[in-house]
């Protein structure tokens, strides 16, 4: 097979799994991955317009409705991988305990501005945990929804940061305090396909099945991107 360009149409929450494995994976194939990181949404919207691509990391959702339509190869259609959520803080800023659930309630209410994801997956999460906690009206006056939500931690915008942990271990200027404690923890569900108007799709595959070696699984773990 000759050296190919695979374009991948991404989610946030894959982001940092897929920038580790990329180099690794170009080297042992000669492939090289154009990656293209956008929320759901917005890839959904790419796709719709008809923008070129080779692969999608999206959530099941999307892609069940790109195999319905004939647009997502059915016969390459995985479970990727998730990730959950977790705190970040400005780099240098003391690093709250984030250990349990009251602890991670504690920090939340102590925090002057939180900043979350404004849509996407890891925003309607984060909601859900707050429902959970039980402090949503709390917070309320707290919450900073931002599109550049790693950006404006880094800036000091924000006490605090909730993101998906894919998306902050890739965002060298912000610092990973921990993720949300078991009990409260909401997860971004992530699944992948082949476009049927791929123009590498032997290539498209074989990064598929790279994915899928447990080597390769146990650094995608690492980078907060798990197997469901």
């Amino acid at each position: 097979m000759s050296a190919a360009e695979i374009k991948v149409f991404s989610s946030p929450a894959a982001r940092s799994a897929l920038e580790e494995i990329a180099p690794q994976f170009e080297r042992a194939t000669g492939h090289r991955l154009l990656i293209e990181i956008a929320n759901i949404a917005a890839c959904k919207k790419k796709i719709a317009a008809g923008e070129a691509f080779d692969i999608a990391f999206v959530s099941p959702k999307l892609i069940d409705e790109l195999v319905q339509q004939g647009t997502i190869a059915a016969d390459t259609r995985m479970n990727a991988g998730r990730t959950g959520l977790c705190v970040i803080v400005r780099k240098g800023t003391p690093r709250p305990d984030v250990s349990s659930v009251e602890a991670f309630r504690h920090a939340l209410l102590n925090a002057k501005t939180v900043v979350h994801a404004a849509t996407g997956e890891s925003g309607i999460g984060f909601m859900a945990a707050l429902d959970f906690l039980g402090i949503k009206v709390e917070m309320n006056a707290k919450l900073r929804p931002s599109a550049k939500l790693a950006g404006d931690v880094e800036a000091g915008i924000g006490d605090l940061g909730i993101a998906g942990v894919g998306s902050a271990l890739a965002n060298p200027g912000v610092e990973f305090v921990g993720p949300l404690p078991p009990g409260v923890q909401q997860y971004v569900n992530i699944a992948a396909g082949v476009s049927t108007n791929s123009r590498v799709p032997d290539a498209a595959r074989t990064l598929l099945r790279y994915l899928r070696e447990p080597a390769v699984v146990e650094i995608m773990n690492a980078r907060g991107f798990e197997p469901f």
